[in-house]
């Protein structure tokens, strides 16, 4: 009987060690936790790098931030000013735009002679051309200057004030080979040569022809040099252009 009660004992104390154990257990693991996240969340005043990448992080939300609300208040303010802006507000807006922009070609083409009638209205056709066939490059400039002049027509008295466009332009070809060619061409430029007008224009287009006087270009490839100036602002830009002369079939 005693062996069976100091048997029970044993095991109640065991089970009860087994319990505090485990107890014991748990707390130090709950206070491991505790004690990390403390440290995480503590700044530790001995490590400099912390401290800079701490500051760095916030200086970057900041930032972020910051421009967060400048870009919201610059849409909003964009979307006021464009729901409230007028026709010759846009004029003026895109103008002192084309004032900035550097004098150039953003678009030309050959075509077939005497079909420009208009900005964008044309015959487009390929580069290749017949012995003696006349060369007409259509062109769409950008960026020229407009000169305010007083319309004379109207008398020394008049107030008027007009618009003048002025450009030239001049040519060189080549053959294939890099060699230039000394040829009398007929050149012809219409569209922006002293025009006057009563509103700064921008839809405006050239036209450059060339057209052999005396003998036509041989059969072969070249390349032909467009110079085009502004004669008020006295900017240009040059096209190159490849074309063939063949027979036809």
């Amino acid at each position: 009987m005693y062996d069976k009660l100091l048997a029970i004992i044993i095991v109640v104390i065991a089970f009860t060690s087994t319990i505090a154990g485990t107890t014991n257990t748990t707390t130090v693991a709950g206070q491991n936790q505790i004690i990390n996240l403390t440290a995480l969340l503590t700044p530790d005043t001995n490590n400099d790098t912390n401290d800079a990448t701490t500051s760095t992080t916030v200086a970057n939300i900041t930032d972020a931030n910051n421009k967060s609300a400048s870009t919201s208040a610059a849409a909003t303010n964009l979307t006021a000013t464009t729901n409230n802006m007028t026709i010759e507000d846009a004029k003026e807006l895109y103008l002192s735009v084309w004032n900035q922009t550097e004098f150039n070609a953003t678009f030309s083409t050959f075509v077939e002679p005497f079909s420009a009638a208009g900005y964008g209205v044309y015959e487009e056709r390929s580069n290749i051309f017949a012995p003696g066939e006349t060369v007409v490059l259509y062109v769409e400039p950008v960026g020229f200057a407009h000169k305010q002049v007083i319309d004379e027509e109207r008398g020394s008295n008049n107030n008027t004030l007009l618009y003048l466009m002025n450009m030239t332009s001049d040519y060189k070809i080549a053959a294939a080979n890099g060699t230039e060619l000394e040829l009398q061409l007929i050149e012809d430029e219409q569209g922006l040569r002293n025009i006057t007008s009563h509103r700064p224009n921008t839809e405006m287009y050239l036209t450059l022809t060339l057209t052999p006087e005396v003998q036509p270009l041989p059969v072969g490839s070249y390349v032909i040099t467009y110079s085009v100036t502004d004669e008020i602002s006295g900017e240009s830009f040059e096209l190159e252009k490849d074309i063939t002369v063949a027979e036809r079939e």
